[in-house]
C-alpha cells in the first residue's frame, strides 16, 4: 500500500524497469518534482502521467493526470485509494495508455 511519495516513486520506478526489460524500443523518463508529485514520460510518442499522493481521511489516495502527445491540458483526471495502486494497476497504465 502506498503512504509515501518514498512508496510511490518505487513502486513506478520498479514497474517502468520492469517493463522496459522486455521492451528496449522503448524510453519512458521518470522524474520527481520538488513537492514529490512524478511523472512518467513516454519519450517516443509524448504521452505522460503525472502523480500525486493525498490523504483522504484515514486512507491515501494516488491522484494522476494523463496527458496525450505532448499536449499542456490532461485528457483525464482520476484517483484511485492507495490500496489499489498497485503493480498491476501501474502496469496497465504503462502498456495500455503511456506506450
Amino acid at each position: 500500500m502506498i503512504e509515501t511519495y518514498n512508496d510511490l516513486h518505487k513502486l513506478i520506478t520498479s514497474e517502468i524497469e520492469q517493463y522496459l526489460q522486455n521492451n528496449d524500443q522503448v524510453s519512458i523518463k521518470f522524474e520527481i518534482a520538488d513537492n514529490g508529485s512524478c511523472v512518467m514520460q513516454n519519450n517516443s510518442n509524448g504521452n505522460k502521467f503525472k502523480f500525486m499522493l493525498a490523504r483522504f481521511g484515514d486512507e491515501y489516495k494516488v491522484g494522476f493526470a494523463f496527458f496525450e502527445e505532448y499536449q499542456p491540458q490532461p485528457v483525464w483526471l482520476d484517483d484511485v485509494l492507495s490500496s489499489s495502486f498497485d503493480e498491476n494497476f501501474v502496469k496497465t497504465l504503462i502498456c495500455e495508455h503511456l506506450v
